[in-house]
């Protein structure tokens, strides 16, 4: 996340996303990592709207003591063990090697945060550039296969983003995508997805 898109149309339907799987009791002692790039420049009153827009009290937004960018391992030691989680990367989970790695989550830190705890689901935002959203999702689940370590995956897609749903156990991530489901009915076909990443 960073600060110059606080507050775009996005922020609104990641929102309205956790809302109505909170309501349903699908997701567990939720909480938010910002992944913030520039939270030196986070005013009190950015933390309060970003909570807002996620549809979260301020008490469930991680904070951190050490920096992203100068400082990864111990940010992400930083990350809760237990509780399900929604990390807000800039772009989403690397595949490849970037510049700016600060932007993404590296397919090894989202196994080592789901991994904390075994029935947690940890939510993703994935960014999608010049290509259709169901073909990223897939370079990413590829990548993160590569890891040979098990996991489970639905998506809820727009055209230009994805918020991706992992878990360790399957129940959690069928939890979430007939959530979507009953809400979108035959809509559900074009939005979300399913998918076992479990080592042959």
């Amino acid at each position: 996340m960073n600060l110059q898109y606080l507050g775009d149309a996005l922020d609104h339907w990641k929102g309205s996303v956790f809302e109505s799987l909170q309501k349903a009791q699908v997701l567990k002692g939720f909480q938010v990592d910002p992944m913030a790039t520039d939270a030196h420049a986070w005013k009190l009153e950015d933390w309060a709207l970003f909570a807002r827009l996620l549809r979260v009290e301020e008490s469930e937004i991680v904070h951190h003591t050490h920096n992203l960018c100068k400082d990864r391992d111990r940010y992400f030691s930083e990350v809760p063990s237990v509780g399900d989680l929604f990390i807000d990367p800039d772009t989403g989970i690397v595949t490849r090697y970037v510049k700016h790695v600060e932007q993404y989550l590296r397919p090894q830190e989202l196994f080592n945060i789901l991994e904390a705890h075994q029935r947690r689901i940890v939510v993703v935002y994935q960014h999608v550039r010049a290509k259709k959203t169901r073909v990223r999702i897939e370079e990413v689940l590829k990548r993160l296969r590569e890891e040979q370590k098990p996991f489970y995956c639905t998506s809820y897609e727009s055209g230009t983003v994805a918020l991706l749903f992992f878990a360790l156990e399957k129940d959690r991530v069928i939890a979430v995508r007939e959530c979507f489901q009953r809400f979108l009915g035959v809509h559900a076909l074009n939005r979300v997805g399913f998918w076992n990443g479990n080592p042959v």
